[in-house]
């Protein structure tokens, strides 16, 4: 072998090791997060894989798992209805968007507050998927009225996107 192939060889070495050390330290992250909580390590990573072959970064899926564990907490319910959480919303990220089917389990989970839909509903309208119309009242691209107490009807308008979820879900988590 030539030294111009060791030395690619070396580098791409390297580079798997970086990667290595990043993926550790995001597990340790996670495992950190969930030693302090009642939240379960094998649930939360068991879902980021769906999260990141979404397109979804490694660092923003474990914030991503963080947050809907501190959604779980600030709404009040048990680690066993944050797993659910965790699915529905893997598998909604899957699709590109929260489906009304995947917001009924957040339902069932007692997980569907009011401060959580405003949060999705604040981060769509600065992510550029809803729109303000007057009164502040806030608009899909299709100009359908959106709010919280039409969150559900309104998903079908595919207006809470894989990339806004991630941003709510990280708002939540990065603390």
């Amino acid at each position: 072998a030539t030294n111009s192939t060791w030395q690619e060889t070396a580098r791409r070495l390297n580079f798997a090791g970086t990667q290595m050390e990043f993926v550790n330290e995001q597990l340790s992250k996670l495992n950190w997060f969930s030693d302090e909580t009642s939240y379960s390590f094998t649930d939360m990573t068991s879902n980021i894989g769906k999260f990141t072959s979404s397109g979804v970064e490694l660092d923003k899926a474990v914030t991503a798992m963080e947050g809907i564990s501190v959604w779980a907490a600030k709404s009040g319910v048990n680690a066993q209805n944050a797993t659910r959480a965790y699915y529905n919303l893997a598998q909604a990220m899957s699709v590109g968007s929260v489906k009304l089917i995947d917001w009924k389990s957040i339902e069932n989970a007692n997980m569907a507050k009011i401060e959580f839909k405003q949060t999705a509903i604040d981060t769509a309208f600065k992510m550029g998927t809803l729109k303000k119309a007057e009164k502040g009242v806030f608009k899909t691209l299709k100009g359908v009225e959106v709010s919280v107490t039409n969150f559900n009807e309104k998903l079908k308008d595919e207006w809470f996107t894989a990339d806004v979820l991630t941003k709510t879900l990280n708002k939540y988590g990065g603390f």
